[in-house]
């Protein structure tokens, strides 16, 4: 058969993959354009094509490898500038003497490539899944510029955990032997973690997601040509319907600061409930204050939450800002003015004791609450009394929805709508 198939005046070479490469090239076809409009041209063109393509085809089932473009087609050009067919290594080792001594007396002159043109190969670069990883830091850095320590430890912590599981299950391989079974071995590893140990798919997703990314940027960094897309189609899970954390009641929380149980924790977690209720502030951004962030002297007693860099990094840009201080909130502070110091810059350690006290001691409403409803909660009280959308983000530190002019509200304004969701 030729295999040549014209298009819009154009001839192609145009194969199906047989049935018995298909699961070393998973193409449906290969098509290569033959750049003439000769119909005979295009069949001498093919059949030479043809050779490499089934040369190729056949280097793959001995390699044990998956089909590479990239690399295919850089081969076999080189080999086509040299005049030779490209084979594997196998198969030129089995070449007629003449033609091999060829080859070989080719070598003379090449260098890199070429010489893997001729005789077939080229050595393969080897990392493992661990050696991957501590390459993978170094490859990251932009990721984490502007984390503190406490934050890269906890960037990285959950990327360790996904090579760590997936060596657990598969071994600590090289990277280019991994193949699509292993990471459907570790996609039904969660499924059955999810079942019996009612993990969340979030869990494994997040998983994979984390794996499929070192695996691409080491291997991009590498140029191992790893098939990430087939390696990672269709593995995650779908998601179900997740409700968000449930807001307490304005009541709900009087009656929480209220209850002589939270005087038997930390004096840090007491005071952290009292400030989060007030100020709708995220856990992290209060203990990241520092004395001259906590301005109780000013005109309008205020907090100023900004970005310290190498210390404790915000979430986001938005984030910055001024939240007057009323209520609870005063009184928590005016007792720290110095801030935290036990749980400085430990916000999942506190809040993991915090919700884990208030669980025990039977202090949440329901299941679905926890110390971070304290800012939901004040999210919901702030939009109740109507304050302007512009003062809702800018207390909230959430980016605002429309173009944007001027420094936005004073804290006497700020202030003004603070002093109508005061809870005492």
């Amino acid at each position: 058969m030729s295999h040549v198939v014209k298009i819009k005046g154009r001839y192609y070479y145009n194969r199906r993959v047989p049935e018995t490469f298909r699961e070393f090239d998973p193409r449906k076809y290969v098509r290569v354009s033959l750049k003439t409009d000769s119909r005979n041209e295009a069949r001498q063109k093919a059949a030479f094509y043809n050779e490499q393509v089934e040369a190729y085809w056949k280097g793959l089932v001995a390699g044990g490898q998956r089909h590479d473009n990239r690399h295919f087609q850089k081969v076999v050009r080189i080999a086509r500038q040299m005049g030779f067919t490209y084979q594997p290594m196998s198969t030129v080792a089995a070449l007629p003497l003449l033609e091999l001594v060829e080859r070989l007396l080719a070598l003379k002159d090449l260098k890199g490539e070429q010489v893997e043109a001729a005789l077939g190969a080229k050595p393969e670069q080897q990392i493992t899944l661990r050696d991957a990883l501590e390459r993978f830091w170094g490859l990251a850095k932009d990721k984490v510029i502007d984390k503190s320590e406490h934050q890269v430890k906890k960037w990285k912590n959950p990327r360790r955990k996904a090579v760590e599981n997936f060596i657990a299950l598969v071994g600590n391989k090289n990277l280019k032997d991994i193949n699509r079974a292993d990471i459907v071995a570790f996609r039904d590893w969660w499924l059955d973690r999810i079942k019996t140990e009612k993990k969340n798919r979030d869990s494994a997703n997040k998983n994979l997601i984390q794996l499929r990314a070192i695996l691409e940027t080491v291997s991009d960094d590498m140029k191992l040509e790893l098939d990430i897309e087939h390696l990672f189609k269709k593995i995650f899970l779908k998601n179900t319907y997740k409700k968000s954390r449930l807001p307490f009641t304005t009541e709900q929380i009087i009656e929480l600061l209220n209850n002589d149980k939270i005087d038997n924790t930390h004096v840090e977690i007491k005071r952290l409930l009292f400030i989060m209720a007030e100020t709708g502030a995220r856990p992290s951004e209060l203990l990241a204050l520092r004395a001259e962030d906590i301005r109780l002297d000013a005109e309008v007693p205020h907090i100023y939450i900004t970005d310290r860099g190498e210390e404790e990094s915000l979430k986001t840009s938005h984030s910055e800002r001024e939240i007057p201080l009323t209520g609870y909130a005063l009184k928590a502070l005016q007792e720290m003015p110095e801030g935290f110091s036990h749980y400085r810059n430990r916000s999942d350690t506190l809040t993991t004791n915090a919700n884990k006290f208030l669980r025990t001691n039977n202090l949440f409403p329901t299941e679905k609450h926890s110390v971070y409803s304290l800012r939901h909660s004040f999210q919901d009280r702030i939009l109740a009394v109507d304050a302007p959308d512009r003062v809702q983000t800018a207390l909230m530190g959430h980016k605002f929805n429309r173009p944007s002019y001027g420094n936005g509200p004073s804290l006497e304004q700020k202030m003004k709508w603070m002093k109508k969701i005061c809870l005492c």
